[in-house]
């Protein structure tokens, strides 16, 4: 998967921006699922970029801890590069005190910002429709 900034790739029309200014604007691409006919697809980044839970964050710092304290050795070990192999080695099986229970990731409590029934019910506050006149099986 790589990540992809839009204003990187467009600031030879739109001009440079200042990095503290940009934000998160990232998108992924990522190998398309197998029914697709496309082989890559682009996808939003997840907001736990800029924003991690706490168990996240903390195990990004025992990550951080673990590789400085392994910084300068050289070589491969079962395949991995060495820092890479100690990480493994002392991160298999830890969970973090705070980490979030499975259940309680916000994409397993709600997968999108919107569901149907709100899109249409802003559809109709606005006095806007679909293209097709096809929301709530009405066709203009």
């Amino acid at each position: 998967m790589v990540a992809i900034r839009a204003d990187v790739i467009l600031a030879g029309i739109s001009g440079a921006v200042a990095r503290s200014a940009r934000g998160a604007s990232f998108m992924q691409l990522a190998k398309a699922p197998g029914w697709a006919k496309k082989p890559y697809v682009l996808k939003n980044a997840p907001y736990t970029i800029v924003s991690p839970h706490p168990g996240q964050l903390e195990i990004r710092a025992d990550f951080g801890s673990i590789a400085r304290l392994h910084k300068g050795e050289k070589g491969f070990k079962e395949g991995l590069p060495i820092i890479a192999y100690h990480i493994k080695k002392e991160l298999t099986g830890t969970s973090e005190p705070d980490s979030m229970a499975r259940e309680d990731y916000p994409s397993k409590m709600r997968r999108t910002v919107h569901t149907y029934d709100e899109i249409v019910s802003i559809l109709g506050a606005k006095g806007l429709h679909t293209a097709k006149g096809i929301a709530r099986g009405v066709r203009a």
